[in-house]
């Protein structure tokens, strides 16, 4: 008899332990609750400050939304400007916008003897800075409401100097 009353008990026991992990599992996912986020983005062409190519971009110049690839190439011993090669045009019409313009990857300083980008503003002509290439120079400032400012590239590399060389800049506005 004892074996037999060990045997229901253990019995019971496992029945009423599987019925309790049953009741759990039902009634911890019965409370669950589900919240969502139904979200949409509206992407605007008419704001912010956008590059705009000028006429005398060298071939091979191209913008790919906010970065343009700008292929200068030079004659050594000969400085070249880039009068009319490239604009920055703030899209907005109540908006003024604080920017920095970095060189964050200058050229090498053994292959020029002057690489600078003087900036303008395009309607008055008016000069607002100059930056020096050959550092890691910058300039500040604050782009008007639809206001354009015309870069004007100088390079003059040396009369040695032969192959290929990289810069990059980068423009951070609010």
């Amino acid at each position: 008899m004892k074996i037999e009353n060990m045997t229901y008990r253990k019995v019971i026991k496992i029945l009423s332990l599987l019925i309790t992990s049953a009741l759990i599992a039902t009634v911890s996912a019965a409370t669950y609750k589900y919240m969502y986020i139904d979200g949409s983005v509206t992407i605007s062409t008419t704001t912010g400050l956008k590059w705009v190519e000028g006429s005398d971009a060298p071939s091979g110049t191209s913008i790919a939304g906010s970065t343009v690839t700008l292929p200068l190439s030079v004659q050594n011993g000969t400085p070249i400007n880039f009068t009319y090669c490239l604009y920055l045009q703030n899209l907005d019409t109540t908006a003024n916008h604080s920017l920095l313009i970095s060189v964050t990857n200058d050229a090498n300083t053994t292959l020029y003897d002057e690489f600078n980008i003087f900036i303008f503003n395009n309607a008055s002509g008016s000069y607002i800075d100059t930056i020096n290439v050959l550092t890691t120079d910058s300039c500040s400032g604050s782009i008007l409401t639809s206001e354009v400012w015309r870069l004007t590239f100088e390079v003059a590399a040396k009369a040695s100097a032969s192959g290929t060389d990289t810069f990059d800049i980068q423009v951070r506005y609010e």
